[in-house]
């Protein structure tokens, strides 16, 4: 079932900015107009470290909406201990070997 509808996927909901709509089909686990809003970025790149080896760069970054603002104005720690504006930046290097295996390394 999962197949027919990939939009309703697991999601954690502090990067979610439509979860408190979503909490209203908690109970439709399949659902087509179940769709999580994520604000973030993806930046995909094929560095060429050394000739001949094939290297992929990708950095994935999403934003907490707990405590969103503009950067001058919202500021600090709340008293959950959220911080204002949090990024949570993800780097993953994939490397082919030319023994046909493959190095994966993610930093979070």
């Amino acid at each position: 079932m999962k197949e027919a509808y990939p939009n309703s996927i697991d999601f954690l909901p502090q990067y979610v900015y439509n979860n408190n709509m979503l909490k209203e089909f908690q109970g439709i686990e399949y659902s087509p107009f179940r769709v999580p809003c994520i604000f973030g970025y993806v930046y995909l790149s094929k560095p060429n470290f050394k000739p001949g080896v094939k290297t992929d760069f990708c950095l994935i970054s999403r934003k907490d909406c707990r405590r969103p603002g503009r950067r001058f104005i919202t500021r600090g720690l709340d008293t959950d201990g959220c911080a204002a504006n949090f990024v949570e930046t993800e780097h993953i290097f994939s490397q082919d070997n030319k023994s046909g295996s493959m190095n994966v390394a993610s930093y979070v």
